[in-house]
């Protein structure tokens, strides 16, 4: 019988035994399935854009309310002042408001210098080390006196407050503070692992978004220095037009009037001549893309017959064709074609544009062909010119600001230099008409083919488009010319 009571007092030794193992499993099975609940709340405020404050109380909400601490803050570091201040508070809800209340009054201006000796966050980040304590007189002081700190303890119910530092790349640049209603000792190895890793993702946290706000101020200010660039060159794009326009006519007279001029002279001021009227190109240029990087470009949207319009446009560009010596072919359109939706004004500069580039990288003698295509619910235009042509790695270059392509896109000797933007200028106006802009070479020596869509012509399209163009400044293009 002694046996039997002995083998059964073992057995229930080591059910107790098992029990036990298994509760402490349960309890920390418990304790991580919060902690995954708390690790996604988390991870759902990092992935949204809240600012630095609003961050810091969202995380210390969910801290507070996942892992039911009875209370905690975040205190972020000042690093003007070296000082701490306090921007995140929560409070366990089954607290009830009036301590929630309390605890949010007191700590809203609470700050601390991180020079000061006693106060257990200052030591923390001073120490890069956690801080324990069960009096809370050690986090509050000197902001508060001790029996304020005792009454706040009371309410709270907290017997321990832990003090994290917050840690970016090897920086502290805050605190966490917990406070719970038990003892350090009673917290499991499971739990101060727990705390570590919430720690870390509060530093990613907090540094996401400061690094957030320092951008979008930076933004901000992007904005305004832009819109202050735009200005300016306006502002100086108009005031500069004026007298060179004025200079040219004056070197025209000179050139051209009553008084003759000799040789030399005349090589003087053909050379002046060219130099101020590029000048003017550019000016003119520059005001269109700031009036186009500024979206004050309206439309005057309608109908209108691309192949004419190509034909008015070659007709304007024909006497330079035939002073460089060079044909303008112009193929037959498909019939019937369509017609598109567009800004005839603005189209014609996209067409000058091309044409006038095609006249200078096609050498004497060349030809310049224009063809049209239909495609899908677009009318087709292309200028192929028989220069250089361009190699594949430097299109994307060309219709970028000044996007020049040295030696690969070289200009007959009697074309003008342009200013590297006409292509941007066209592309975007291509764009805004909601079609594309491409180019096409096979290389050196094989010329190069610029290609245009816009839509075709329907009357619903057309209202819907009208539409989107109401409210907007009605600047036009200046055109350039050739």
């Amino acid at each position: 019988m002694a046996d039997i009571s002995q083998k059964n007092t073992s057995i229930d030794k080591e059910l107790q035994k098992v029990n036990e193992q298994l509760y402490e499993r349960n309890v920390e099975l418990a304790i991580r399935n919060r902690t995954l609940s708390a690790l996604r709340k988390l991870y759902e405020i990092i992935s949204t854009a809240l600012g630095v404050e609003n961050t810091a109380e969202k995380l210390i909400e969910a801290i507070v309310k996942e892992l039911k601490f009875q209370t905690g803050f975040i205190g972020i570091i000042d690093q003007s002042t070296s000082r701490l201040q306090v921007i995140g508070t929560s409070v366990l809800p089954s607290q009830g408001a009036n301590a929630s209340n309390l605890l949010k009054k007191i700590l809203n201006d609470f700050t601390t210098s991180l020079a000061d000796r006693d106060n257990f966050c200052a030591a923390s980040i001073r120490n890069i080390k956690v801080r324990m304590t069960n009096d809370f007189y050690d986090i509050l002081t000197p902001f508060i006196d001790k029996p304020t700190a005792q009454k706040i303890q009371e309410i709270m119910v907290i017997q321990t407050a832990i003090v994290y530092p917050i840690i970016f790349a090897g920086v502290p640049i805050g605190v966490l503070m917990l406070g719970m209603d038990k003892h350090v000792g009673s917290l499991s190895k499971t739990e101060y692992e727990i705390l570590k890793e919430l720690v870390e993702v509060f530093g990613i946290a907090l540094e996401r978004a400061q690094i957030y706000a320092d951008l979008k101020v930076a933004n901000e200010r992007l904005k305004e220095l832009d819109i202050l660039k735009d200005e300016f060159v306006s502002i100086a794009s108009h005031e500069l037009r004026t007298p060179m326009t004025a200079i040219k006519s004056y070197l025209w007279l000179a050139l051209y009037g009553k008084e003759p001029v000799t040789g030399r002279q005349e090589l003087y001021l053909t050379r002046s001549y060219s130099s101020v009227n590029r000048l003017i190109k550019l000016v003119n240029d520059m005001l269109n893309v700031s009036h186009i990087e500024s979206g004050r470009i309206a439309l005057d949207l309608k109908e209108i017959q691309i192949d004419a319009l190509v034909k008015e446009v070659i007709d304007e560009v024909k006497p330079r064709a035939d002073d460089l010596g060079l044909k303008i072919v112009l193929h037959d359109a498909p019939s019937p074609l369509p017609s598109v939706i567009a800004d005839d004004d603005k189209i014609k500069e996209v067409l000058i544009n091309l044409m006038g580039n095609s006249l200078k990288f096609t050498p004497k003698d060349g030809a310049i062909s224009i063809s049209f295509a239909i495609k899908d619910d677009f009318v087709e235009t292309s200028v192929k010119d028989m220069g250089e042509g361009i190699d594949p790695q430097d299109i994307s270059k060309l219709f970028r600001k000044f996007g020049f392509v040295r030696g690969s896109y070289a200009t007959n000797q009697k074309a003008s230099q342009g200013t590297g933007l006409g292509l941007y200028i066209s592309k975007s106006i291509v764009e805004f008409h909601g079609g594309v802009m491409s180019v096409f070479s096979e290389g050196h020596g094989k010329g190069a083919t610029f290609t245009f869509t816009l839509k075709k012509f329907n009357a619903a399209d057309l209202a819907r488009m009208q539409e989107k163009q109401k409210g907007k400044e009605g600047l036009g293009i200046i055109h350039s010319g050739l």
